[in-house]
């Protein structure tokens, strides 16, 4: 059962329940209200004929003998008194035997047991048809003698009015909750319109078009929801799209270290083969081996990168507190002869600053960087190592006056074995691992590594720690 249907079923049978208690309490105290005055009316009627009989009888019977015929005269006499007033009398002895009667109604002893001198009694009957309410005093001749007055009044119209009410308001009841149903699906209907689209967004997000978000136009619980939803295919959206990146740059990892042991493997194993089954001079097998030689030690320094890369990314660092400035100046003391002899300038600007490292593994990062970028300068050009304190910590940046980085080629350069100049690398001894590994030191670190590069102008590394403590 769809979820509007359950809220229009449940409103109706809780207004359903609400109204027909309602109802019922409502018009059986209406009832109960006339139905107690109707019987104070019958007790006061009651008593005023009580004392009617009294002074007819004082009047008309001058011998007090009570007898039947004295009080048949008695009753009539009061009877035509009282014209016009449609009285029904019962008038008993002290024993219950009836002495006068024009109520025409089956005498019930019952109810003259329960009355004394000085209180009255009444009830309810039941008869074929209707209802009447019967009323009992005692009047009283003298010290001994008394009599039995009881006064029967019609009330069918009472109970047939409450009949009456009861059938209107069934009705009106009716009407009331087949309106009410009709409003209330309508209702539940446009209140769970955004969650139909949300389940039509969810439908589609399901079958693979991730782009699909749900339109949000109210501010309430539905409408949080639907911002939530959103919220959550933007993250499902971006998680799908970095496992798709993560699958190509594994596909790639793997055709490119496969690519990168074949091509020396190849080689090597050409040139054993010529110098097996060949008869070269001393000079061709210096020249073979010598070939052999350089591209095992070419294989032997990618497995040492990658067990680097391994090792970092699996091993807990050591931070230590180090003093950025002295390693900058360590740094320039390293490259500083064989940057000279190929013509570039390396420039260190470091400001003061502590930060905690791991001292050898960000040396190998500001050295591999500085490294690429002798790679990149062609001929005469400068090197800038500087670093300054920024909002938030410590900014440390790499720079180079060499040929730049394509601007498509800038968000996949820190990916193993990605080359943006492949044959030029491989000349000089890369496989495209350094910056790999720059990258997962950097974030071991807590930090963040960014570039920048224009073609023909160089490319600026940015490396951001935090700095310790309140520095």
């Amino acid at each position: 059962m769809k979820f509007s249907w359950k809220i229009c079923f449940s409103t109706v049978i809780l207004s359903l329940l609400i109204f027909s208690i309602g109802g019922y309490v409502l018009i059986s105290a209406l009832f109960q209200s006339t139905y107690e005055r109707e019987t104070a009316n019958a007790g006061e009627e009651n008593r005023m004929l009580q004392y009617s009989f009294a002074a007819y009888w004082s009047a008309a019977i001058q011998d007090m003998e009570l007898s039947k015929e004295n009080v048949r005269r008695t009753a009539d006499a009061m009877v035509e008194g009282m014209a016009g007033s449609d009285l029904r009398i019962r008038i008993s002895d002290g024993a219950g035997q009836v002495l006068y009667d024009n109520a025409e109604a089956d005498p019930d002893t019952g109810l003259l047991e329960t009355i004394t001198r000085t209180s009255r009694g009444h009830m309810l009957r039941k008869t074929d048809s209707g209802y009447e309410l019967q009323t009992a005093s005692m009047v009283c001749l003298g010290e001994e003698e008394f009599l039995y007055l009881e006064s029967i009044r019609d009330v069918t119209e009472l109970f047939r009015e409450r009949a009456f009410q009861y059938r209107i308001y069934r009705q009106w009841l009716v009407g009331l909750l087949a309106v009410q149903s009709v409003l209330c699906y309508g209702m539940a209907s446009w209140l769970l319109r955004p969650l139909r689209r949300l389940s039509r967004a969810a439908r589609r997000i399901a079958e693979g078009n991730l782009s699909v978000r749900a339109r949000t136009e109210s501010r309430d619980e539905i409408g949080d929801l639907a911002a939530d939803f959103n919220h959550m295919a933007d993250n499902l959206e971006q998680q799908f799209q970095e496992l798709e990146d993560a699958a190509r740059r594994q596909e790639d990892f793997i055709g490119s270290f496969a690519h990168e042991l074949k091509t020396p493997l190849t080689s090597m194993i050409g040139y054993a083969d010529m110098l097996r089954t060949t008869e070269v001079t001393r000079e061709e097998q210096f020249q073979a081996a010598n070939y052999i030689f350089k591209e095992g030690k070419r294989l032997e320094s990618l497995s040492f990168k990658l067990l680097d890369l391994m090792v970092v990314k699996n091993q807990e660092l050591e931070l230590k507190p180090v003093k950025i400035r002295w390693m900058a100046e360590d740094i320039r003391g390293m490259l500083q002869p064989s940057l000279k002899r190929l013509g570039i300038v390396l420039k260190v600007i470091m400001e003061e600053a502590v930060l905690m490292l791991e001292p050898d593994l960000m040396k190998t990062v500001l050295l591999n960087l500085l490294d690429n970028g002798r790679k990149a300068i062609e001929g005469e050009g400068t090197l800038y190592l500087l670093g300054r304190r920024e909002e938030g910590g410590f900014a440390i940046y790499v720079r180079d006056t060499g040929k730049g980085i394509p601007r498509e080629e800038l968000s996949r350069i820190t990916e193993a074995f990605y080359m943006v100049d492949k044959s030029r690398a491989r000349q000089q001894g890369g496989a495209g691992l350094g910056l790999s590994i720059c990258q997962e030191i950097v974030k071991r670190h807590g930090g963040t590594m960014t570039f920048k590069s224009i073609q023909g102008k160089g490319t600026m590394v940015r490396i951001f720690l935090e700095l310790p403590g309140n520095q």
